[in-house]
C-alpha cells in the first residue's frame, strides 16, 4: 500500500542549499510542517570529517557518492571523467576541499544584467548571513607558503589581503575554509546540515536514504512528491511548495522525469508534458583543472596542511590583466592523504574558470533508477584549450621562481619539453563546480524566473547551484549557500 503524507513545503535534497531552505523556513514560522528529504544516509565515517583526508574520502567513500560518470571525452582523449556528486547528509560539503570563495564583484553584477535582483549588492547581505552561521576559518602561512607567496610576487602578482572582502580577486592570498577548530583543537568539517542542523526544529521532519522519483502534478501545479523508502513507493504532497535542491546534475533529471523539459526529449520516454521548458538539462557549466608539479629536494621537511590543501591560493589572468580573472590556482603537496603522486612534491592546480564550453544532462531511460546522461562537452567552443596552456603556463612559470628555488629540485609535470596541449588532453580534470542546468533568467528559454520558480508551473521553486545565470570566479559552495539564504527569503516574502 503507498502511505502519503501531507506538508507545508518540501525540501528535496540535504546538500549545501536543502540544509539552509528547510532550517530557515523552520526557524520563520514554528507552525509550518516541513519535509526534508534525502536519498543518502547520514556520515557514519569519521573520516569523512577530517579536513586533511578530503581527498581520500573522495576516491575510498563510494557510500556517498551517486557514481555519475560523463560520456567519454573527445577533446580529453576521449576519456570518462568521474563526476563526484555527494548522495549523503550534508551534500558534497562532505567531500569538497572546503575552500570558500564567494565570487568576484564583477561576477554578480554581470549576473545582475541578466537577473535583476542578483547583483553583488543584492547578494552581499546573504553571503554575509550564511557566514554568520557557517564559520569561515583563515588558513596559515609557513615557510613553504611565505616562498611560494615570494614566487607569485617575483612573477608579477600583488598580495591580496582577503580576497572575499577586497575590490578584486587579483593576487595570492590566504585561502579561507568552511571548517572549524574541535575541542580538541583539531579541525573538523563543516556541512550546512552539521551548522544549520535543520533536525533540530521540531517542525522538520528529515528523512533520509528516501529517493525521490517524481515530482506529481495537477495540470501544471505541483502537489506531491514520490519516493520510495525502504523498497516502498510512497507519497508526500504539499500545501504550499515543493522546493528541488538536489543538484545541478539531479535536479534536472527529476525534472524532465517529472515532465518538464523539452517536449521532443520527454517524447522519447513516453514521458508526458507539463511543461515544455526547453533548457532543463542544458547549459551545464564545469571548470577543468591542470597541474604542475615540482619535486621536493631530500633536504627539506615536506609540510602536511590540516586544512587538506595547503592554505594558499593564487588568482590570475589568462589576459594578464587584473580586471579579467579567470584562474584560481589552488596548491598541494604529495603529503596530501590519498595523493597518487609522490610524497616530495608540491603541485600548483589551476582552475580554468569561465570556459565557454556548455555540456549536457539529459536522460538515459524514464527509469529514476538510471543516471542521466552527462556530457560536459570539455574543450568544444574554441579558445578553452588555449585557456587551459595559458593557465598551466601560469602554475609552471611561479613553480620556476627563485623563490621556491629551496622547494624545488626539478619540475615533474608536465616534464620539461612536453607539449602542453597533448600534455591538457591526457591529464586536465573537472574541478566538480558543475551549475547552470536550471538557468535563471527573464528571458522565456530560462528553466526558473528570478524568483527561482519554475516556468510554466506553480508550487515549484529549483534552489541550488543549476540556477547559476552564468558561472562565476569560485569554487560553487559559497554561492550555492547564498542563493538557499535569498531564495529562502523570497519564499518567505510570498507569504506575508
Amino acid at each position: 500500500m503507498v502511505e502519503s503524507f501531507y506538508y507545508d513545503y518540501v525540501v528535496i535534497g540535504a546538500g549545501s542549499a536543502g540544509s539552509i531552505v528547510a532550517s530557515k523556513l523552520a526557524a520563520y514560522d514554528s507552525g509550518m510542517n516541513i519535509l526534508l528529504i534525502e536519498a543518502g544516509a547520514s556520515p557514519d565515517n569519521t573520516q569523512m570529517w577530517t579536513p586533511s583526508d578530503w581527498f581520500e574520502v573522495l576516491q575510498k567513500c563510494p557510500e556517498i557518492e551517486w557514481g555519475y560518470q560523463s560520456v567519454p571525452q573527445p577533446n580529453l582523449n576521449n576519456r570518462v571523467i568521474n563526476l563526484a556528486q555527494a548522495k549523503v547528509l550534508g551534500g558534497c560539503a562532505l567531500h569538497n576541499a572546503m575552500v570558500y570563495v564567494r565570487g568576484s564583484i564583477s561576477d554578480f553584477d554581470a549576473w545582475g544584467k541578466v537577473v535583476p535582483g542578483w547583483s553583488w549588492n543584492d547578494v552581499l547581505p546573504h553571503f554575509q548571513k550564511v557566514e554568520q552561521t557557517m564559520k569561515v576559518l583563515l588558513g596559515e602561512a609557513d615557510e613553504f607558503i611565505n616562498d611560494l607567496f615570494a614566487a607569485a610576487k617575483q612573477y608579477g602578482l600583488p598580495d591580496n589581503p582577503n580576497y572575499n572582502t577586497s575590490e578584486s580577486q587579483y593576487g595570492y592570498a590566504l585561502f579561507q575554509f568552511n571548517v572549524t577548530n574541535s575541542s580538541s583543537s583539531n579541525l573538523i568539517r563543516e556541512t550546512t546540515y552539521s551548522t544549520f542542523q535543520p533536525e533540530r526544529y521540531q517542525n522538520v521532519t528529515v528523512l533520509s536514504q528516501a529517493f525521490v522519483t517524481r515530482i506529481i502534478f495537477e495540470g501544471a501545479k505541483a502537489i506531491g512528491v514520490e519516493y520510495v523508502k525502504d523498497g516502498q513507493q510512497q507519497l508526500a504532497y504539499i500545501r504550499n511548495e515543493i522546493i528541488l535542491s538536489a543538484g545541478a546534475i539531479a535536479s534536472s533529471k527529476i525534472l524532465m522525469l517529472s515532465g518538464i523539459g523539452d517536449e521532443n526529449e520527454l517524447a522519447k520516454f513516453g514521458i508526458s508534458v507539463v511543461a515544455n521548458v526547453l533548457e532543463v538539462g542544458q547549459n551545464l557549466y564545469d571548470d577543468l583543472f591542470v597541474s604542475a608539479g615540482f619535486s621536493i629536494p631530500q633536504n627539506k621537511d615536506v609540510p602536511f596542511y590540516s586544512y587538506g590543501l595547503a592554505p594558499a591560493v593564487i588568482f590570475g589572468s589568462t589576459e594578464n590583466s587584473s580586471s579579467v580573472i579567470d584562474i584560481e590556482s589552488s596548491v598541494g603537496v604529495g603529503t596530501l592523504k590519498g595523493f597518487p603522486g609522490p610524497e616530495r612534491s608540491f603541485w600548483l592546480w589551476p582552475n580554468i574558470m569561465h570556459l565557454k564550453s556548455r555540456g549536457t544532462v539529459t536522460l538515459r531511460s524514464s527509469n529514476p533508477n538510471d543516471a542521466p546522461v552527462i556530457d560536459p562537452a570539455y574543450l568544444t567552443a574554441p579558445g578553452d584549450i588555449q585557456m587551459c596552456k595559458t593557465a598551466l603556463q601560469l602554475g609552471i612559470d611561479i613553480g620556476n621562481q627563485l623563490g621556491l628555488s629551496q622547494w624545488r629540485e626539478k619540475q615533474i609535470a608536465p616534464e620539461p619539453g612536453v607539449d602542453l596541449e597533448s600534455y591538457i588532453r591526457e591529464t586536465a580534470d573537472t574541478t566538480h563546480h558543475y551549475c547552470g542546468t536550471c538557468r535563471m533568467g527573464t528571458d522565456e528559454d530560462s528553466v526558473v524566473d528570478t524568483e527561482l520558480r519554475v516556468r510554466g508551473t506553480s508550487g515549484l521553486r529549483v534552489i541550488d547551484s543549476s540556477v547559476f545565470p552564468l558561472s562565476i570566479t569560485a569554487n560553487t559552495a559559497a554561492a550555492t549557500m547564498m542563493i538557499a539564504d535569498k531564495g529562502t527569503d523570497m519564499i518567505i516574502k510570498s507569504l506575508i
